[in-house]
């Protein structure tokens, strides 16, 4: 991390030299070198790895390299991703552009501290927790601001120009370095960032920060897990006063419990200190869940699944870690028995049995974990050491190998994902032993449940039948549902043997479920008839699904057929249609949007009266049936008022477009169905009431484009993605970790998003307040 200054003509030249590359590959390459493969590409051993992120910000003259052999690894990784020819890339002359774009040192001392532009750190050489790293060589999910950021970053800011102490406070993987580099990058982007790596560099980081200073370059002295630098040999009271006339902001991070414990210190009694919690708040974690909603992250969503119990940044920081030691341990003299137990525990974790696990049971299936064949080669230590050394907190967390609850213990939720991502799914995953065990002792129906699912994502329905099995022998309607499902995938027929068995049981579900199977075997035909028979016997998907909005394409009544389409005069020598005169016309015509506005001021006042009505009382089809609300995907049926209140304001803004001369284009998912709704309820005023209509558009010329709603569909909409939440093979679509979901790149449809502008640029005013 060694830095020097450089100036804007050496770092402009490197960055060109970037692009450049990347497009010289994506001309000669057989393969288009996208970040994402290039960062794939560079994740050879022994090589450094290059992120997404960091390649991004070399393109853009942001960072540069923090070393020559990081250079080499992105050239190599390009060549690879591109399928180009090792070598392309002219290594010497390379590596003189970086030694340009590196500088001269700031420091003319030879200091060997640490030093470089604060907008250039890298969060890993920072020491923020590694996370897992994805496919695209991001190991630092994206930040998730935290309560205290704001309080941070102003005293940030108040510390800019004359300096000060900030230490940020909390338990081990709380978030505190991750917060107090957040902050640093915000706030100080331009500041010098130093940064001693051991208490003995810091005669050296106050040198550079004071001689900063005299040149007029402000800094950030940078003082991760801050006890190391206090106390013999650390920094003196007269250090502290040389950073601060220095107008040094020293940023800091400590562990609560070795704050409580430290003596009285000066540099701790100067500092602002901030309490970064471990349990996350629930605006934290609504900010995390509204970030994976629009970009999945499975880590994240792994994190907030154990927020009640663990630290969303704990989870993310201390699994990996926990996960190294797991897979190193079996070794001599390393904890071989301990990590036997956690094996076992994971196993029977994933073969279905998730309850707390009793030791006695670990105590007797470890032993077939011990590596080798003699097991005692290796040296087990003792069971009580085993169990102490898997059942406690490392680093000082709280997360652990095996986790206490009530009269057991269960694997830490991460070492079950780390363990699937490393070996994956597959018969062979669970040995033989443990599906014998957990289908024993599993003998409550929920998890027989459990089992079978385990099963089937192991490709082994031998055991998802075992375990379903004695369910269905006392007519276990559930059992013979979720085992049609199962078969599914293997066994067609054996899938709707079991669905018509929990049919014939009586099971409304069923019948949804065997038109989906339908559906996926393109059988249309017949999966409607099954979604016909579900909603008549009360399924509410299936009702909904057939009140999805279609326009109505009955014949229009005499006195509001259009006119026919121009004659000859349009028609050129060759016989082809002249659409100069047309271009004009193309789209919704002057009496379509006479009525179209019309339906959408009746769906806003009859959504008005209704919600007066209904209030936050969940609706349906049958004996709360509310016009308009019942006619939106079963998903919005328990929305509140507050919701419903903004859906009929969509109508009415929709509306108003119109009426200032505008064709009606929705800006969010709510005004995309509310349009969707109003174009059937038109077409149908159109087929259906003439005498309503005709008075309408009576002062209006007509056109032979009037009530084409295919049209209006064509040109007002971006897309129909929203009316895949009527379908009932979809259900679920509007989850963002969803494979048609991503799949496909549809965005808000999840209910309370339904409102979020789709772009900045064209959403609604805020303040307009409501109609009614």
């Amino acid at each position: 991390m060694e830095h020097a200054t450089f100036g804007d003509g050496a770092r402009d030249e490197f960055a060109r030299a970037i692009r450049s590359a990347i497009e010289e590959a994506a001309r000669a390459g057989a393969t288009k070198p996208t970040l994402a493969r290039i960062a794939r590409a560079s994740q050879r051993e022994g090589r450094p790895r290059c992120s997404t992120t960091a390649i991004s910000a070399w393109k853009k003259g942001e960072r540069i390299p923090a070393s020559w052999s990081v250079v080499e690894s992105f050239l190599a990784a390009l060549e690879r991703a591109a399928s180009l020819g090792q070598g392309k890339f002219d290594r010497p002359e390379w590596r003189r552009l970086f030694k340009r774009a590196q500088g001269a040192p700031v420091s003319a001392s030879g200091s060997h501290v640490a030093t470089l532009l604060v907008r250039e750190a890298d969060p890993l050489e920072l020491k923020v927790h590694r996370a897992r790293t994805t496919a695209d060589g991001n190991a630092v999910p994206d930040y998730i601001p935290r309560d205290i950021d704001t309080s941070v970053r102003d005293a940030m800011a108040r510390m800019g120009d004359d300096g000060g102490v900030i230490l940020l406070v909390g338990a081990s993987t709380a978030g505190k370095t991750r917060c107090a580099y957040e902050a640093m990058r915000t706030v100080l982007p331009d500041h010098l960032l130093i940064v001693p790596r051991h208490v003995t560099e810091l005669p050296d980081a106050v040198t550079e920060a004071v001689r900063a200073a005299k040149a007029h370059t402000r800094c950030v002295l940078w003082l991760n897990d801050l006890e190391q630098f206090l106390g013999l040999g650390g920094l003196s009271l007269q250090d502290i006063r040389a950073l601060r006339r220095a107008g040094t902001v020293l940023l800091g991070t400590m562990r609560s419990r070795i704050l409580a414990d430290l003596p009285s210190n000066e540099l701790v009694r100067l500092a602002e200190q901030f309490e970064v919690p471990r349990l996350w708040s629930a605006p934290e974690l609504e900010r995390a869940r509204e970030h994976l909603r629009s970009r999945h992250d499975e880590r994240l969503r792994l994190a907030l699944d154990q927020a009640e119990d663990f630290g969303v940044a704990e989870s993310l920081a201390a699994g990996p870690q926990l996960w190294r030691e797991l897979i190193s341990a079996s070794v001599v003299e390393g904890h071989p028995r301990g990590a036997a137990l956690v094996w076992a525990a994971i196993d029977v974790a994933l073969a279905g049995l998730v309850e707390p696990v009793p030791v006695e049971l670990l105590t007797e299936l470890h032993e077939a974990y011990l590596p080798g064949r003699n097991k005692q080669l290796i040296g087990p230590e003792p069971l009580d050491e085993a169990l102490s050394w898997a059942g406690s907190p490392h680093d000082g967390g709280v997360t652990r190998l095996l986790v206490p609850e009530g009269e057991g213990v269960r694997p830490f939720d991460y070492l079950l994902d780390a363990h699937l991502r490393d070996r994956g799914p597959s018969p062979e995953l669970i040995p033989e032993r443990i599906w014998e065990v957990v289908l024993a002792r599993g003998s409550h129906r929920h998890q027989r449940f459990s089992i079978a699912l385990a099963a089937h994502a192991n490709d082994r329905m031998d055991v998802g039948r075992r375990a379903l099995l004695p369910l269905t022998e006392s007519n276990d309607v559930d059992a013979m549902r979720t085992l049609g499902l199962l078969y599914e995938r293997s066994d067609k027929e054996e899938a709707v043997r079991w669905l018509r068995l929990a049919i014939d049981a009586g099971d409304v579900l069923a019948l949804r479920l065997m038109g989906n199977l339908h559906f996926r075997n393109q059988d249309r035909r017949a999966a409607s008839d099954w979604y016909w028979r579900a909603a008549e016997a009360g399924d509410e998907v299936s009702e909904s699904y057939y009140n999805e909005p279609r326009a109505n394409s009955g014949p229009v009544p005499e006195c509001l057929v259009p006119p026919p389409p121009p004659g000859e005069e349009d028609v050129t020598e060759d016989g082809e249609e002249d659409w100069e005169d047309e271009e004009d016309c193309y789209g919704p015509t002057a009496r379509t949007l006479r009525v179209l506005e019309a339906a959408l001021e009746i769906a806003s006042d009859m959504a008005y009266d209704v919600l007066e009505e209904i209030g936050d009382r969940r609706i349906d089809l049958r004996n709360k049936y509310a016009y308009i609300f019942s006619d939106l995907p079963v998903l919005t049926w328990s929305r509140d008022a507050r919701w419903r209140r903004q859906m009929a304001r969509c109508f009415h803004d929709l509306a108003s477009d119109i009426k200032a001369g505008n064709w009606p284009r929705p800006t969010c998912t709510g005004e995309e169905m509310a349009l969707h709704v109003a174009i059937e309820h038109a077409s149908n005023m159109v087929v259906d009431e003439p005498e309503l209509v005709s008075p309408w558009v009576a002062e209006i010329p007509p056109h032979h484009y009037d009530w084409d709603w295919n049209l209006c569909v064509d040109v007002l909409f971006e897309d129909t993605d929203v009316l895949f939440l009527y379908e009932p093979w979809s259900q679920g679509i509007e989850d963002s970790g969803n494979f048609v979901n991503q799949r496909l790149g549809m965005a808000n449809l999840e209910a309370e998003d339904w409102f979020k502008p789709f772009r900045a640029d064209d959403a609604r005013d805020p303040g307009r307040g409501f109609p009614r």
